[in-house]
């Protein structure tokens, strides 16, 4: 009996003990390349978190699986048509396509482990206090940088944009997700102390990053809580008014720093004046935007099963002349090309250029079914349930950002999600009565 105890304590405190490791930027990670293959520190530890899932199945049972049995069909299937996409022609670079779709399968993974070794309260709140700790770590981090107390990877810059020890979009979606943790505390009124940092030290990593969609996934995340909590009674007026000061404090400081671009953007589309002091300049939304209907025109050309992944980051040159025809007047550097292969930017789109309609379907059916478990759980435990679908929200928002990358912090964040998404582990005794259930 004492060795059970110790294993059920000892196996879900690995994945606490990874997150240092899969949240931090690579160039910061012991790195060894076999070939064209690259293994990091992320990836280990990675390993380490699946074997001690399938230890935790093999030691107290397999059931913690069957809630989402169809979340794993589905990122199954998702990942089986990634595979295949590989070999769709003309093949590429055949090995990086395999090793994308490989580096995906392992973060992928993450989901069913995790639902295998959070099987009690305290493992998950174990966990949620060391993702946190490290989120405040990263936002503080970031905050240093960007008062030019501390340099960051491309030297000192201080007043503008950070990346902490993860990098753009990446650092804003770790700290949201910990800042959506602290939104199911406060409105829930539990876990005080835990709620207090996640929103000290997340609030300000999103700030620091200033990314639109990190934020648009954490004022999500925000919005389930309260229409959750409101439902189920707990939320009084004086919650309510601390979940929108958070967001009106958090928002006002992206809004700060990125301010100019939403105006340059606006130009851009013609609601404004452009600003002639920016003109030329290779700006963010004038670029996605381009890059946006480069995928959509890739899709229509190909729209059951895309041009195969990875494919829209090399499938450019076909689409080149329109795009600047489309598009007259912006600097060469916004165009992709070999030295600048920009694909898509925007996950949800790469999903159809990519593997077409097949994937799309796939794709988007793997974060609703996360919700829908999640959501499914409320009644079970309010606080693990919102705290799975603010991951989940998070993740959806910030990959509006972000092609489809492999092996990222985000990749951790959105599979993580998902897996809570699927435990439904009852509220500890010494939490009942904080929330009514």
């Amino acid at each position: 009996m004492t060795l059970r105890l110790r294993a059920a304590d000892a196996l879900p405190l690995v994945a606490a003990a990874a997150i240092p490791l899969v949240f931090l930027h690579v160039r910061y990670q012991a790195h060894a390349a076999f070939g064209s293959v690259d293994i990091y520190g992320s990836d280990v530890a990675i390993v380490v978190v699946l074997a001690a899932g399938a230890a935790a199945g093999v030691k107290f049972g397999w059931e913690p699986l069957r809630r989402g049995r169809w979340l794993w069909l589905v990122s199954a299937l998702f990942v089986g048509l990634m595979f295949a996409s590989c070999f769709w022609r003309p093949l590429g670079d055949l090995t990086t396509h395999l090793t994308t779709v490989a580096k995906y399968a392992e973060y992928a993974l993450l989901a069913p482990a995790v639902a295998l070794l959070f099987r009690r309260p305290v493992d998950l709140d174990r966990f949620l206090w060391v993702f946190v700790v490290w989120a405040a770590a990263a936002g503080l981090w970031g905050g240093l940088m960007f008062l030019g107390v501390v340099d960051d990877p491309d030297g000192p810059r201080p007043g503008q944009r950070e990346v902490s020890f993860l990098g753009h979009q990446l650092l804003g979606s770790f700290t949201g997700a910990a800042v959506a943790i602290g939104f199911a505390a406060i409105a829930l009124g539990t876990h005080r102390r835990l709620a207090a940092v996640a929103v000290v030290g997340g609030g300000l990593g999103v700030i620091v990053d200033a990314s639109v969609f990190a934020f648009l996934g954490t004022l999500l995340a925000a919005v389930a809580v309260v229409l959750v909590t409101w439902r189920l009674r707990t939320l009084s007026l004086a919650r309510l008014l601390a979940v929108c000061a958070i967001l009106v404090v958090v928002g006002s400081g992206v809004s700060v720093l990125r301010g100019s671009d939403v105006t340059n953007y606006l130009g851009f589309l013609g609601v404004t004046e452009p600003n002639k002091a920016t003109t030329g300049h290779v700006e963010t939304g004038q670029q996605r935007t381009l890059l946006l209907w480069m995928g959509w025109q890739m899709w229509k050309d190909h729209p059951v099963l895309g041009l195969g992944i990875d494919r829209s980051n090399t499938g450019f040159q076909p689409y080149l002349a329109a795009l600047k025809r489309r598009f007259p007047g912006q600097p060469a550097e916004a165009y992709p090309s070999k030295q600048n292969p920009w694909g898509v930017q925007n996950y949800w789109l790469e999903l159809a250029s990519d593997m077409g309609i097949a994937g799309f379907v796939l794709g988007v059916s793997a974060f609703l079914i996360g919700l829908v478990l999640a959501f499914g759980a409320v009644r079970v435990n309010p606080f693990f349930a919102l705290v799975a679908t603010g991951f989940i929200l998070v993740a959806a928002g910030t990959w509006n950002a972000l092609g489809i990358v492999s092996g990222v912090p985000l990749d951790a964040l959105t599979w993580i999600g998902l897996g809570l998404g699927t435990t439904a582990i009852p509220v500890a005794a010494a939490y009942r009565g904080t929330a009514r259930v």
